[in-house]
């Protein structure tokens, strides 16, 4: 298969996805592939290998993402957004620049995560429900299905509350 970008060593992060040529904002960059799905209490018995490379799929299962896209890093200011399995990119993307996404877009824990980004204080609270408010309105339209429900779900409850 044929790509417009490459994995290679991306510093401290490990591997990485950098593109081949430039990207304008809104263009496709590639589909990643999932590989085995997994339920989530199945995860600790994965190999280290293939926990690091998971996606959340909903509340209770999570796939294991095959390369190139298992080698997306995660950035507080992604330069590329995840949309189902279709990575498009976020804004300009220069040839040679390592391609970004937001992990939190598709996780729910409430676990503190190291994040070697910087464009943040390096500690952030690894879920899309401890993004601000304007950032999760960005994020939204390409949340899956089970972030948009759960949004909805706090949305409603703290609307019901304030006009109590």
């Amino acid at each position: 298969m044929i790509w417009d970008v490459e994995v290679h060593q991306a510093g401290e992060k490990g591997l990485g996805v950098f593109a081949l040529r430039a990207f304008a904002p809104g263009e496709f960059i590639f589909r990643r592939r999932h590989g085995r799905r997994v339920q989530n209490q199945e995860i600790a018995t994965l190999s280290t290998v293939d926990q690091m490379h998971l996606c959340e799929l909903d509340a209770d299962t999570s796939a294991i993402i095959q390369p190139p896209g298992c080698f997306l890093n995660h950035c507080c200011r992604p330069n590329a957004m995840r949309s189902g399995v279709k990575v498009f990119a976020w804004s300009s993307i220069s040839m040679g620049e390592e391609v970004t996404i937001d992990y939190r877009l598709n996780a729910t824990g409430e676990d503190l995560w190291e994040c070697s980004c910087g464009h943040c204080p390096g500690r952030i609270v690894g879920s899309f429900f401890g993004l601000d408010a304007d950032t999760q309105g960005l994020y939204l339209p390409f949340a899956p299905l089970f972030i948009t429900s759960e949004h909805r779900r706090r949305s409603s409850a703290k609307s019901t509350a304030r006009a109590q």
